[in-house]
């Protein structure tokens, strides 16, 4: 459900039982996408999903990904997604 901040504003409480009843509200500024307010129950999917084995998370930042190898010379693109799917 999409909502403006004067509408949220103006009808808190509303938006909130909606929410209490699973609902996710998101909240436009010039319909633009500001904000969600979740379930509180969103975060407990977070906890289990920190306790399915292989999967850890120490609460910071992802690292991201390694830059690429420069590439040299005059290699065609379509060599390189040719090696790639190797």
């Amino acid at each position: 459900m999409d909502t403006n901040i004067r509408e949220l504003k103006a009808h808190l409480s509303e938006y909130l039982q909606r929410v209490e009843a699973g609902d996710t509200i998101i909240v436009r500024n010039r319909n633009r996408e500001v904000a969600r307010i979740v379930p509180a129950t969103a975060d407990r999917f977070l906890e289990k999903l920190c306790h399915t084995p292989g999967i850890s998370w120490r609460g910071g930042k992802p690292g991201g990904m390694k830059a690429p190898k420069p590439i040299s010379g005059r290699t065609l693109v379509s060599a390189l997604v040719s090696e790639d799917r190797r």
